[in-house]
């Protein structure tokens, strides 16, 4: 049995959990929130030791021995690292991307010197991998397992939901479960069609209302 946390807040980036995991007899993997002992462990990281990641252009994934203090045996963290040109970077102080690159590699991305930068996530988990090939398809499966929060946020914004069309909440129910089913099978014909070059991007619905 396998359990997972996703992103959002990182709230769920703690010990207890991890240990309700084990105590449960499933493995864990939760998204860490970026703190100066990670960022040291992603700097160590050789070139070598970067494998792609699938369906992810520019993303590559490695892992380290890493475990925050009072995480169970077997705990270790898994990094993926995406290229991010220069001219991609938000001028935007409070931009979440920029908050993903390193701030040295930011500031000479920022200045000139470079012209990309790394944004770099971090996964810790127990699940055993033994190889480069495991540790890649472990990173694969979290990813796509966290693809459900941008179904959600694509219903909230895209979809309309924030705006229901009644009073009558049975006419809300109707229009929430036609929004959602369109918007499902709207990803679902992209991914399976393979539109243009990137079809995990493009396998999205428009945020905008």
């Amino acid at each position: 049995m396998r359990t997972g946390a996703g992103p959002r807040r990182h709230r769920h980036f703690c010990a207890e959990l991890a240990h309700a995991a084990v105590d449960a007899e499933a493995d864990f993997g939760i998204a860490a929130k970026r703190n100066p002992a990670l960022w040291r462990a992603s700097a160590a990281v050789p070139d070598a030791a970067w494998m792609p990641a699938p369906d992810m252009p520019g993303a590559q994934v490695s892992a380290v021995d890493y475990a925050p203090q009072g995480w169970p045996p077997g705990t270790y963290t898994i990094i993926r690292r995406v290229r991010v040109d220069t001219e991609e970077i938000s001028g935007d102080a409070r931009s979440r991307r920029r908050r993903t690159i390193p701030k040295d590699q930011l500031q000479l991305a920022l200045d000139g010197p470079v012209d990309h930068g790394w944004a770099v996530s971090f996964v810790v988990t127990n699940i055993p991998a033994d190889d480069g090939p495991n540790i890649v398809g472990i990173e694969a499966w979290f990813r796509c397992r966290t693809d459900i929060e941008d179904r959600i946020r694509e219903a909230k914004l895209g979809a309309g939901l924030r705006h229901l069309p009644s009073a009558d909440r049975g006419v809300n129910t109707v229009w929430m479960w036609g929004a959602l089913l369109a918007g499902v099978l709207s990803v679902m014909i992209q991914s399976l069609t393979g539109l243009g070059t990137d079809a995990a991007a493009l396998a999205e619905v428009p945020t905008r209302s």
